[in-house]
């Protein structure tokens, strides 16, 4: 009787402790997912704070001067510089694009979830609530909203 008695200890001792080992996995996974999200969103504050920055490039080429009154020589050096301009643009699309921060599409319809509409303005052949044009850039990072873009819609 002792001996089916210890058995029975031991069985239940055995079980108890495999429940333990699987809710000590579970915790691990669990902990490991909130790491993974933390680290997914670290960077949120700081990339809302370089958006700024980001627009002021954008708009600055927007602003490419004429270069056809200048000399050969000026011209040159004008496009060499616009080169390089042009090559930091990609390089910050690319950190941008990697670290999951996108542009927020303006084509298609007003989305309230996406878009700040900062304004109407009449427009012949659109439909009224679309999108006419954009103030300023919205950002996303992995979907998540971060500034909704600001665009004038159709009236």
């Amino acid at each position: 009787m002792d001996e089916q008695n210890n058995c029975e200890k031991c069985e239940e001792y055995l079980s108890g402790w495999k429940r333990a080992q699987a809710d000590y996995q579970n915790l691990k996974k669990e902990s490991e997912r909130e790491k993974a999200e933390f680290a997914k969103y670290a960077n949120e504050r700081l990339l809302s704070e370089l958006l700024p920055a980001i627009d002021q490039y954008n708009l600055a080429l927007t602003y490419i001067p004429d270069m056809t009154s200048l000399s050969p020589e000026e011209k040159k050096k004008y496009e060499n510089w616009l080169v390089g301009i042009k090559a930091v643009k990609s390089l910050w699309d690319q950190a941008a694009q990697s670290v999951g921060l996108t542009r927020i599409s303006v084509d298609g319809p007003f989305d309230p979830q996406l878009h700040d509409a900062a304004g109407t303005e009449a427009a012949e052949g659109s439909e009224p609530g679309s999108i006419l044009r954009v103030i300023q850039d919205g950002w996303s990072l992995h979907g998540k909203v971060l500034r909704p873009a600001r665009v004038i819609i159709t009236s």
